[in-house]
């Protein structure tokens, strides 16, 4: 059963009955063929309305069901959206554009990049029907990284090897922690996508998600080791053992892809961790 059909019906009755609503697309998981909706899914939508300010403010938001948790923050092609819990567990997360801005996102490939593993048209007043036919195409997009990028990454990412060993060894563990566990994953999980694509050309979805399904055992493994308590030993062992796997993925990656490696940067923030990580 739908959990969200009520807010749905809803949805398309305000628009029906309002003429500043242009389209509502759903996309996301409620659309897809697969990895398809469970229990815990949220429902995505696309609105265009050239009334944009009144989905932020709440106003139309509030006219579809008991709203308990709302608020907006950035989103896909410099836009916002409009995320809200209704009742205790459904997650509505609203993507507004203007219809200018919902055609541009269209024809920049912008919006297709959510649209392209599944959307539904719940309504349309204002033709984008033919346009996303056109321009969106179904599949999945694969991770792409020139060898500018590689390099540049490689190196932030050991030159941020010794920045956060610094931060630990001075006792500032929080500014450590966000460093380990964030900037530094960041960095890894983007190669990891890379590597798993370039070597099995797998689909990597994004932001790390299902990656407990398109990742090697290896990796999975290895990933074990590199996550930290709030504590100093551990987080200086999780970072030695993100370092090795970060080694072993962009290594990979450049013999396959015949990128210059920067050794120099490995072994200058291996020294300075003080482990053998080759």
């Amino acid at each position: 059963m739908d959990r969200y059909v009520e807010i749905k019906n809803k949805i398309i009755e305000c628009a029906n009955a309002d003429e500043h609503i242009k389209a509502i697309v759903a996309i996301g998981s409620s659309t897809r063929d697969t990895v398809k909706a469970d229990e815990f899914s949220d429902l995505d939508l696309i609105i265009a309305t050239d009334e944009p300010e009144k989905w932020f403010s709440g106003e139309y938001p509030n006219r579809f069901g008991k709203v308990s948790i709302s608020f907006i923050e950035p989103t896909l092609g410099g836009g916002r959206e409009r995320r809200s819990i209704y009742d205790e567990d459904k997650d509505v997360d609203m993507i507004i554009f203007t219809p200018e801005q919902f055609e541009q996102a269209i024809i920049e490939g912008v919006a297709g990049w959510v649209m392209n593993r599944g959307y539904n048209i719940m309504y349309d007043s204002y033709g984008y029907k033919e346009l996303i036919e056109k321009y969106v195409h179904m599949g999945h997009s694969h991770p792409e990284m020139s060898e500018e990028e590689f390099l540049n990454i490689i190196n932030d990412f050991y030159f941020h090897n010794i920045w956060a060993y610094k931060k630990l060894k001075r006792g500032e563990i929080w500014s450590a922690k966000m460093s380990i566990d964030a900037y530094l994953k960041n960095y890894l999980l983007k190669m990891i996508e890379l590597y798993s694509f370039e070597t099995k050309g797998v689909d990597t979805w994004h932001d790390g998600r299902f990656v407990d399904r398109w990742a090697d055992a290896d990796i999975l493994d290895a990933l074990k080791k590199c996550f930290a308590h709030y504590d100093a030993e551990d987080m200086k062992n999780a970072l030695v053992e993100t370092h090795k796997l970060f080694s072993f993925v962009t290594r990979a990656i450049a013999d396959k892809k015949g990128y210059k490696y920067p050794d120099g940067a490995e072994e200058c923030a291996s020294k300075y961790l003080g482990e053998q990580t080759s």
